[in-house]
């Protein structure tokens, strides 16, 4: 056996890439110095995901005042009451278990999403998580300990249980979701979609209603919740700062030098203007993929994970997560070598025109905000192939059924059908069309 043939037949298990992401991130936080140059990049952490931001608000709280009554703090409650009450904040090792395991519990949703998404037919389990796990910007992100990385694994938590039909705990999960970072309230509206696909028996608008129901309620005994352990303060300082966008921190976002030129006298109509951007599409998108939901819900991630008031690299590491579960996606996108090479390219631009800026101050503000743009648009332009590529997809299954259809014979159909799927499989992820 030669060496190429060795090397094909190797097979590494989740199981296998799981420990490897655990000890590599264990290992990271066991570096100070790294952990405490990683907390204070922009390209990790915002004013509403900082992780020094939760410290300070931490020891106001305990210390008897509220923390929402100055101008620092901007997290949601939730996290403010875990790890006051919960999980202690200065005990370093507590903290680093918790995102990691909240890493590893992401990396476990994907592969359920998966499952569930391609009935079984792929045995990619590994490729999936290594994705996720290894992925420098959902590595990066845990270390630093943004609370990007529990909000990617409470609402990975709540699109895993809408893929195998658990109505209850996706939609609760969405509601916590939609507290601690707003913008997943965008995906209820495929996710009722797909969970209605899921159980035939029940009619569309009672499951609707049942649907919006429990997710209202559960929203509402949130923030309930809150009111008595806070007041009213936070949903200015926490849902309000996402809406309002009253922090212009730079971030890897298009919001924050946009809204530091504008003039107050038109600071509200642009403020709706990005914001019905980021919402215009659900109506479109669901409409035109109502037999493809997790289509849908994959699209619309990755339109407000690039478009919403303080994107983090996280956001895209959720993103570049999710799409690995859809391998016929990935296979019929156009211009892949392309879109990951400007990431790349980006990566290294961000941090580096950032120092120039604020650290040399051979530059200015002009110059991180062209790479934020370089970001942004690269990543339009990979949701716009990704709906390209579902669409193909979409057509070739057609196609595949018509013709299948015209064999006669209930067994030979689904041989064919059968065929047409596992033609992914047999090109095992290496079909991406650099070329064609």
């Amino acid at each position: 056996m030669s060496y190429l043939e060795r090397l094909r037949s190797f097979e590494i298990s989740h199981t296998q890439v799981f420990i490897a992401g655990a000890v590599l991130r264990m290992a990271l936080f066991a570096l100070p110095e790294v952990v405490m140059m990683l907390q204070r990049r922009p390209e990790l952490s915002t004013p509403i995901t900082s992780f020094r931001s939760i410290q300070e608000g931490v020891f106001i709280y305990q210390h008897g005042s509220n923390p929402y009554s100055g101008g620092t703090f901007y997290h949601s409650p939730i996290y403010l009451s875990l790890f006051s009450q919960v999980v202690p904040i200065s005990s370093v090792c507590s903290t680093a278990a918790i995102w990691t395991l909240a890493d590893l519990w992401g990396a476990w949703s994907l592969v359920k999403i998966s499952r569930a998404r391609n009935q079984k037919r792929y045995t990619r389990d590994a490729l999936i998580v290594a994705v996720y796990l290894l992925n420098p910007y959902s590595l990066l992100t845990c270390i630093a300990r943004s609370t990007t990385a529990l909000d990617n694994a409470v609402l990975l938590g709540a699109l895993s249980a809408a893929a195998a039909g658990k109505a209850a705990f996706s939609l609760i999960s969405l509601a916590v979701a939609a507290h601690t970072s707003f913008y997943p309230i965008i995906l209820l509206a495929p996710i009722i979609i797909h969970l209605g696909q899921t159980d035939p028996k029940q009619t569309k608008k009672a499951l609707v209603l049942q649907s919006l129901l429990l997710f209202v309620t559960s929203t509402i005994a949130i923030g309930v919740f809150n009111f008595l352990i806070l007041g009213d303060n936070w949903i200015h300082k926490s849902l309000g700062t996402s809406l309002e966008v009253t922090n212009l921190t730079p971030n890897v976002g298009m919001w924050w030098y946009f809204f530091t030129e504008m003039f107050d006298h038109f600071r509200t109509f642009f403020l709706g203007v990005f914001q019905l951007h980021t919402v215009i599409y659900i109506a479109p998108i669901c409409i035109r993929m109502v037999d493809r939901p997790l289509d849908a819900i994959l699209l619309l991630l990755a339109i407000f994970v690039t478009w919403k008031s303080f994107p983090a690299l996280g956001d895209m590491g959720l993103c570049a997560g999710l799409i690995g579960c859809f391998p016929d996606i990935l296979a019929n996108l156009r211009h892949p070598l392309f879109s990951l090479t400007v990431h790349l390219y980006t990566s290294i631009l961000l941090p580096l025109l950032h120092s120039l800026w604020l650290l040399t101050g051979t530059g200015n503000a002009n110059f991180f905000y062209a790479a934020t743009m370089v970001y942004g648009l690269n990543a339009s332009l990979v949701i716009v192939d990704m709906l390209g590529a579902s669409m193909r997809v979409e057509v070739k299954e057609r196609v595949a059924l018509e013709r299948a259809s015209d064999q006669s014979g209930e067994q030979d159909k689904k041989e064919r059908i059968d065929g047409v799927c596992e033609n992914w499989e047999v090109r095992k992820w290496h079909a991406v069309q650099f070329t064609k």
